[in-house]
């Protein structure tokens, strides 16, 4: 067990400072370095705090924007909803890429929580509610919104790119 470890308390720390976002990656590599000074004995219980760290900090960044989760959460309740009540899949498709659409342009840090958020409100809502609708027969089919809520992401950020190039430019179409 003494030679495993170190292993494993590497490994620990490795993802600790994947986990810690770029500006706080200081904290780990000084959490790591005082590990050095640490008896064997608590080593592993400092690489776990680490750990705790990272994930708190890593959570604190993902749901920072409390009006962008409610809407969003809000929004995707009544795609689910839609979707459930519709004899066709266009609807809940259009509206779960335009509100990734739109949480993505307005708030385009961490993007990819958007996505999340748009695609998973269905699920949660047929898992939580017994309502299965249409995915009665295959309930796998509830996740197909991670598609178009991923190509509404893109073209958020994408849209949210050009608004920002065209702002750079003067009155008289030049580049600052």
């Amino acid at each position: 067990m003494k030679n495993f470890l170190p292993a494993v308390v590497r490994f620990v720390n490795a993802c600790m400072l994947a986990i810690l976002p770029k500006d706080k990656r200081v904290w780990g590599e000084a959490l790591i370095a005082e590990q050095d000074e640490i008896d064997n004995g608590e080593l592993l219980g400092w690489a776990v705090g680490g750990i705790v760290m990272s994930v708190r900090e890593l959570l604190a960044r993902v749901f920072d924007n409390r009006l962008g989760w409610v809407l969003g959460s809000v929004l995707g309740l009544g795609a689910a909803l839609l979707d459930l009540r519709s004899t066709t899949r266009w609807p809940y498709a259009i509206v779960v890429c335009g509100i990734a659409l739109l949480l993505t342009f307005v708030w385009p840090r961490w993007a990819w929580r958007w996505t999340l958020l748009a695609a998973l409100v269905l699920p949660t809502f047929v898992v939580l509610s017994g309502d299965w609708g249409p995915y009665r027969v295959d309930q796998f089919d509830v996740f197909y919104g991670v598609v178009p809520a991923g190509v509404g992401t893109l073209l958020g950020l994408g849209l949210r790119k050009a608004v920002s190039l065209l702002r750079s430019t003067t009155n008289h179409g030049t580049v600052r």
